[in-house]
């Protein structure tokens, strides 16, 4: 995401004030909504004391109704002027009272808030505690091995760190342990030749999506999707660590996968020659020789939401989708979205799914549907673990060089969305914390606004600062 435009100075210390103003929604979200731990980082997470038992719907209305013509006035003052046209709706936690909107039903391109009904539906289909497990099996022939691809993509090139979200479990880590094995079943030596194969069975279908643009797979804003991956489908940098966004794009990320394990599992077993063997499924019921396993899902989820990382929403969505009882595949996540809209009684009015991750320039959703995906995520006690994630405005994720300018300062710190950007979208989805305690979920959606996407995105923090002001 690019930064503002506005000239504007910056305060000295801003990194600080981010932290302490992330720090004050965290715990002020914790009293109003037991569903949501506003969780920036370890060092910010609210005091588990400060948690109140109330329901949201009781914490709300202990405080007084909010006023609507405040509310729909900070929308409509905020929207006035803006590039495009405009879909917004506000509704408020714990209430299914819609406050105000601008063509509120109006389906409209979502770009990546997109991927906050893919994190809806694997929040209602994966514990998320799970964790996604690679494993290797023994093969049928004497040496043959099986690398079982089980939906981790953000798997590390050498060892895992048990603290990382990306990169928590590493294939050096895996070639070790199987190599142990390996020693275990024939403590002498390795019997003869060693080759490995990956099972990819887990995603069904194509690897690519039919309404993608060519270009973002050229240009690698979405890439082939496999069930396994280092780095969420990205090469490795030189050193071995994560290249970050800037990073290429493997022609077969489950083939480059499969080629390091076998080079690390080689020199862990002293020199040895380990091949690859064309991809095949494992053989049924074959024996385990080792594993490695992901940071839990709701972890990946955040992780997704927070970087807006395009290939981890569609492996995660695909896992989900698979969780559900659906194929892993395209038309199982163009199922799995609307059919987790209707579980919950969301308005799907206009709806059109066509990928997890928002890629595609053919998704349309209402900025109602939007709302009611949010405040749910957020509201239902048994989605706490999934209701975090979000960047913080100005200060983490694709929020942190947003709300940079005067006109956005009420929102700073106590506001919290996912981005969506295009070159013919910029959208805004998320809640805000009022100074009267009311959380106010609002989603701002933008079309046509190629040629003035920074004018845009300002129009829009500008109108989550007005929320913020409602009160």
């Amino acid at each position: 995401m690019s930064p503002s435009t506005s000239s504007s100075p910056r305060r000295p210390g801003w990194p600080l004030v981010c932290a302490v103003l992330a720090l004050a929604l965290g715990i002020a979200l914790a009293l109003v909504v037991p569903g949501i731990v506003a969780e920036v980082g370890p060092a910010l997470a609210a005091p588990r004391s400060s948690v109140s038992e109330e329901t949201p719907a009781a914490a709300a209305s202990s405080s007084g109704a909010v006023a609507a013509e405040a509310v729909a006035g900070a929308l409509h003052s905020g929207l006035d002027g803006a590039p495009g046209t405009a879909a917004a709706a506000v509704t408020e936690v714990g209430s299914d009272f819609v406050l105000a909107g601008e063509s509120a039903e109006r389906p409209m391109a979502p770009a990546s808030n997109q991927k906050l009904l893919s994190a809806l539906s694997i929040a209602e289909h994966v514990d998320p505690y799970e964790r996604l497990a690679t494993r290797v099996v023994a093969g049928e022939g004497s040496g043959e091995l099986t690398l079982v691809a089980g939906g981790d993509t953000l798997l590390a090139r050498g060892e895992g760190d048990p603290e990382a979200v990306d990169g928590h479990a590493g294939l050096g880590t895996l070639a070790q342990r199987t190599a142990r094995a390996l020693r275990e079943r024939s403590p002498q030596a390795v019997p003869g030749p060693v080759s490995v194969a990956v099972d990819t069975s887990l995603f069904t279908g194509a690897d690519t999506n039919p309404a993608w643009d060519p270009e973002d797979l050229e240009s690698g804003e979405i890439t082939r999707v496999a069930p396994i991956a280092l780095y969420s489908h990205r090469v490795p940098a030189a050193d071995g660590s994560d290249p970050g966004g800037s990073g290429r794009r493997p022609k077969d990320p489950a083939g480059a996968v499969v080629a390091e394990f076998a080079q690390r599992l080689g020199t862990a077993l002293d020199g040895a020659e380990v091949t690859v063997r064309a991809a095949s499924r494992a053989p049924e019921g074959a024996a385990e020789l080792a594993r490695v396993e992901s940071a839990p899902v709701h972890e990946q989820s955040a992780y997704m939401l927070e970087h807006s990382d395009n290939s981890l929403a569609e492996t995660l969505a695909r896992v989900a989708a698979a969780r559900s009882g659906r194929e892993a595949s395209v038309d199982g996540v163009r199922d799995l979205l609307p059919a987790t809209l209707a579980e919950h009684g969301i308005d799907a009015a206009g709806l059109r799914v066509l990928d997890a991750s928002g890629m595609a320039a053919g998704d349309r959703v209402t900025a109602t549907t939007l709302a009611q995906t949010v405040r749910t995520l957020v509201s239902e006690p048994r989605f706490g673990p999934y209701g975090r994630g979000l960047p913080v405005a100005g200060g983490t994720g694709t929020l942190a060089e947003r709300f940079d300018d005067a006109e956005e300062g009420a929102a700073r710190g106590v506001a919290r969305a996912k981005t969506g950007t295009l070159l013919d979208v910029i959208a805004l989805t998320g809640y805000v914390q009022r100074e009267d305690g009311h959380v106010l979920v609002y989603s701002v959606v933008l079309n046509g606004v190629k040629g003035h996407t920074a004018e845009a995105k300002d129009r829009v923090d500008r109108t989550v600062a007005a929320l913020a002001r409602s009160a």
